[in-house]
């Protein structure tokens, strides 16, 4: 039986493994994998945005999403998708605090550790940075922190305005990243919980 939670790694799997590739014969192959995934849901009893958890995907996949073929696309199963994903992200010395439903996180690269993205997500955090993956990235990621609290967005906005106030936002480099470290990002963290 189909869980969510293996659909989505199996869709962020093929979507990861499509963005770190730059051959287009691969690309096809894994498209064709995501149309896979998203065609099942509804078979399997998901919506399409629980197994994609809204995430785009490349507009060549929709071309196969009514292609019955594509469901005899060889996969990965649901274990081995989220063993892959669990595996694409460094998380031996992730500082965990608080509680809630939704997460703030700070992921980074051990050859820049001067450098933080900051994220939010209401779903798995090593699935959402699996997500983000590709043939840009340096190195494998590293889960630095994870901070649970039911007011997602705004804990990850304040952490986000306060370290650019500071002037660490890094430009050029994506909206979320910031030259800080996780002892930044916990402090700020701690200063506003307290308000």
């Amino acid at each position: 039986m189909a869980t969510l939670a293996g659909q989505r790694a199996q869709f962020t799997w093929a979507l990861n493994q499509y963005n770190l590739t730059e051959d287009p014969e691969t690309r096809v192959k894994f498209a064709r994998r995501m149309a896979k995934y998203i065609a099942a849901a509804p078979t399997n009893g998901f919506s399409i945005s629980e197994v994609t958890t809204g995430q785009s995907y490349p507009a060549e996949v929709d071309h196969f999403v009514n292609d019955p073929s594509v469901s005899e696309e060889p996969g990965i199963t649901e274990e081995q998708a989220v063993k892959t994903l669990r595996d694409s992200v460094d998380t031996t010395d992730v500082v965990r605090v608080g509680e809630g439903t939704g997460v703030v996180y700070g992921y980074g690269y051990r050859c820049c550790l001067d450098r933080i993205k900051i994220g939010s997500t209401n779903t798995d955090t090593v699935e959402r940075i699996a997500q983000q993956i590709n043939t840009s990235t340096p190195d494998k990621p590293v889960l630095f922190v994870e901070i649970r609290t039911d007011r997602c967005r705004s804990l990850e906005r304040a952490i986000q305005a306060t370290l650019e106030t500071r002037g660490r936002k890094i430009t050029g480099g994506g909206v979320e990243w910031f030259k800080a470290g996780r002892e930044d990002v916990l402090a700020i963290y701690q200063f506003v919980s307290r308000s």
